[in-house]
């Protein structure tokens, strides 16, 4: 129900600028049972149609709010065993060792979805430590950084030579 072009079209809906919504499939309205059965009711109050190009059903009978229901449930069942594939996927990839993305932490590089101890950063980290064990305060620690000249750990992004401008549009 969040998103904008949703909440643009409930807006015409209510002031009165649209008659008929047309989407190809039913599932791309909403997934959710419950936001569709808002949106219903927003759409039999301002006497909006609502057609499926790719499904027979008709809003308007108790039969064809059946069918709307029972394929909305099935899009909203579809949609909760897709994350909780997801997610699984994700923690037998975590529970495997492998790096499942992001900037690594500061003393370690990614390697083939693996962390691996990078030296150089390792004694960086060692050093930040030992400090702040004989120094007892970040305020301090952060002092002896920046006089060793200690900087968080930068992401490399690999864009071609050739891009000069990169313009983004909303």
């Amino acid at each position: 129900m969040e998103r904008p072009a949703l909440q643009e079209l409930l807006t015409d809906i209510e002031i009165g600028k649209i008659d008929l919504v047309v989407v190809y499939k039913m599932d791309r309205l909403t997934r959710s049972l419950m936001d569709f059965s808002k949106i219903i009711e927003t759409f039999d109050t301002r006497d909006v149609s609502f057609v499926s190009v790719t499904q027979q059903f008709n809003t308007a009978n108790s039969m064809g709010r059946l069918t709307l229901n029972v394929l909305l449930s099935f899009a909203q069942f579809e949609r909760e065993v897709t994350a909780e594939r997801i997610r699984d996927k994700i923690a037998a990839s975590k529970k495997k060792g492998m790096w499942m993305g992001g900037l690594p932490p500061l003393g370690y590089d990614a390697v083939d979805k693996k962390l691996v101890i990078n030296e150089a950063e390792a004694e960086t980290v060692r050093f930040l430590f030992d400090n702040y064990v004989d120094l007892g305060s970040i305020r301090k620690l952060k002092k002896v950084a920046d006089r060793a000249g200690i900087v968080t750990k930068r992401r490399q992004y690999g864009i071609r030579s050739s891009v000069r401008k990169i313009r983004i549009i909303n």
